[in-house]
């Protein structure tokens, strides 16, 4: 699926104009008015747009440059960073910078921009480069703490200055500080989609992301081990955002701490936690010792788990590692326990089930599914480059981390209604060993991996009048929920029939 991108220059250059006279006028006006937000997220689209097409096309340095500038741009529409002549400033000289590097890219010319200098100041505006100082509030910043050892440290995190007037003001406002630290089970097959569900529980909240550790681009691409910190601004409290992110499943242990009323009472703090291992708190508060669980009597030998599916519920559901791990496989027989029967030996083996693990997603209002074992990652959606020519349904190509791959539109592919892009739009990238091919489907939102009893897969029937059969690997039925399966090799690679 090699691609002559040289036959998309004239698209990328009317694009990149447009783009770059969209953030020219944007700048005047929040030049003239600071506080029009509405212009700061127009020029952030215009920049995210840009970065994606130049992307595409290889122009790493373009690229390079806006993803700084949306760093910066983000924090300011988010009413992270406040925006003051010196941002404007370094703007403007970014989008000279930006201007000249889209130019040498059209006339194919070398400018010899170097780029270290105003990375640099991107950044340091961005993230601030005061020294990290413990949040607190204006009354007692200066004044030693009255409570009995209670405290707290966000030393890690990094803020800036701006940031922690920030967290001031919403303290003031009575909005809530929220220190959440989240762990995943150590086997956790698709860490990506579960910080997405994470995030978009916490966006759900109302709730925004001031600081992340690590930083939320590397959770999203799945650079970290299997825990990370969020400092949040929430107008709910810790309570409220530790409950929304209690129902997804390969969550190990949640834990929220709500720093606004420690900092009120001087150093205090609501803390609410689901853990299975002891964590390495943030937050340190002298705890009365717990009281612990009383073991089950040694004679009573644990009961023989049955091979039935567990629906995604509010407690942490660990998936095994190996996709290829096909069954349960009961206990042998505790000593104490009298030997069984042959008719219940047969009847346990009954109960030794394959299972497939799938993950969901909505198209259309129906839960589709895909095999897990063909998914590589889940991304947001980004900027899809149309491709001339191409069958209707492709939607065109992406590029992600320096790979050009194609993005179907699974509706259009199984000639379901058309649908609007929404937040929760997003692309499932497959891979396709044998054909080393990897391909995108476009989705309504993904929903969760689950693991389905084979004996719950049926063979594919009609669906809709228009889903063509040969799509379909099969339907499955969880109480009474139908899953669609669908045979990703066939959407792919079968030649399309006429609609």
């Amino acid at each position: 699926m090699e691609i002559d991108l040289s036959e998309y220059m004239g698209a990328y250059i009317d694009g990149a104009r447009e783009n770059l006279d969209l953030m020219d006028k944007r700048l005047l006006e929040l030049e003239q008015n600071p506080s029009n937000i509405e212009a700061v997220g127009e020029i952030f689209r215009a920049a995210h747009t840009l970065k994606g097409m130049s992307a595409t096309m290889g122009f790493e340095k373009i690229a390079h440059l806006t993803h700084e500038m949306e760093n910066l741009l983000d924090k300011l529409r988010n009413n992270q960073l406040a925006v003051t002549p010196p941002v404007i400033d370094l703007i403007f000289e970014t989008f000279d910078i930006l201007r000249t590097l889209v130019e040498d890219s059209i006339n194919q010319t070398e400018s010899s921009v170097d780029l270290s200098d105003i990375s640099a100041k991107l950044s340091a505006m961005a993230n601030g480069t005061a020294a990290p100082v413990p949040v607190a509030t204006p009354q007692t910043k200066a004044q030693p703490s009255t409570s009995s050892g209670k405290k707290f440290d966000l030393s890690e995190f990094q803020l800036s200055e701006l940031e922690i007037s920030g967290l001031h003001e919403a303290i003031e406002s009575g909005i809530h500080i929220i220190l959440l630290k989240v762990s995943l089970v150590a086997d956790c097959l698709l860490k990506g989609p579960r910080v997405f569900m994470i995030m978009r529980a916490i966006e759900e909240c109302n709730a925004t992301i001031t600081k992340s550790i690590p930083d939320v681009k590397d959770l999203e691409n799945e650079n970290f081990d299997r825990s990370f910190k969020m400092l949040l601004i929430s107008p709910q409290g810790s309570k409220d955002v530790k409950e929304s992110i209690d129902g997804i499943s390969e969550v190990e242990s949640i834990e929220a701490v709500d720093l606004t009323q420690a900092d009120i009472n001087g150093g205090g703090g609501t803390s609410v936690s689901t853990q299975t291992v002891a964590p390495q708190p943030v937050y340190v508060a002298p705890q009365p010792p717990a009281t612990p669980a009383t073991p089950p009597p040694p004679s009573a030998p644990p009961a023989a788990p049955k091979a039935v599916y567990t629906p995604p519920v509010s407690t942490p559901v660990s998936v095994p590692a190996a996709p290829s791990q096909p069954a349960i496989v009961q206990p042998a027989t505790p000593p104490s326990q009298p030997s069984q029967s042959k008719e219940e030996s047969e009847e346990d083996e009954k109960e030794v089930i394959g299972f497939t693990q799938l993950i969901t997603f909505t198209l259309a209002g129906e839960t589709y599914a895909l095999e897990i074992q063909q998914v590589e990652t889940i991304i947001n959606l980004t900027n899809i480059t149309r491709v001339p020519k191409a069958p209707s349904h492709i939607d065109g190509v992406i590029n992600l981390r320096g790979e050009i791959i194609p993005v179907i539109n699974t509706r259009r592919r199984l000639r379901l209604p058309e649908g609007d892009i929404s937040a929760l739009t997003q692309i499932i990238i497959l891979t396709f060993d044998e054909e080393k091919v990897k391909a995108g489907f476009l989705v309504d939102s993904v929903k969760e991996v689950i693991r389905l009893p084979e004996t719950s897969i049926e063979a594919p029937s009609r669906v809709s009048e228009s889903v063509d059969i040969e799509y379909l690997r099969g339907v499955g039925k969880i109480d009474n929920n139908i899953i669609i399966l669908l045979n990703a090799h066939r959407i792919v690679f079968d030649n399309p029939k006429e609609q």
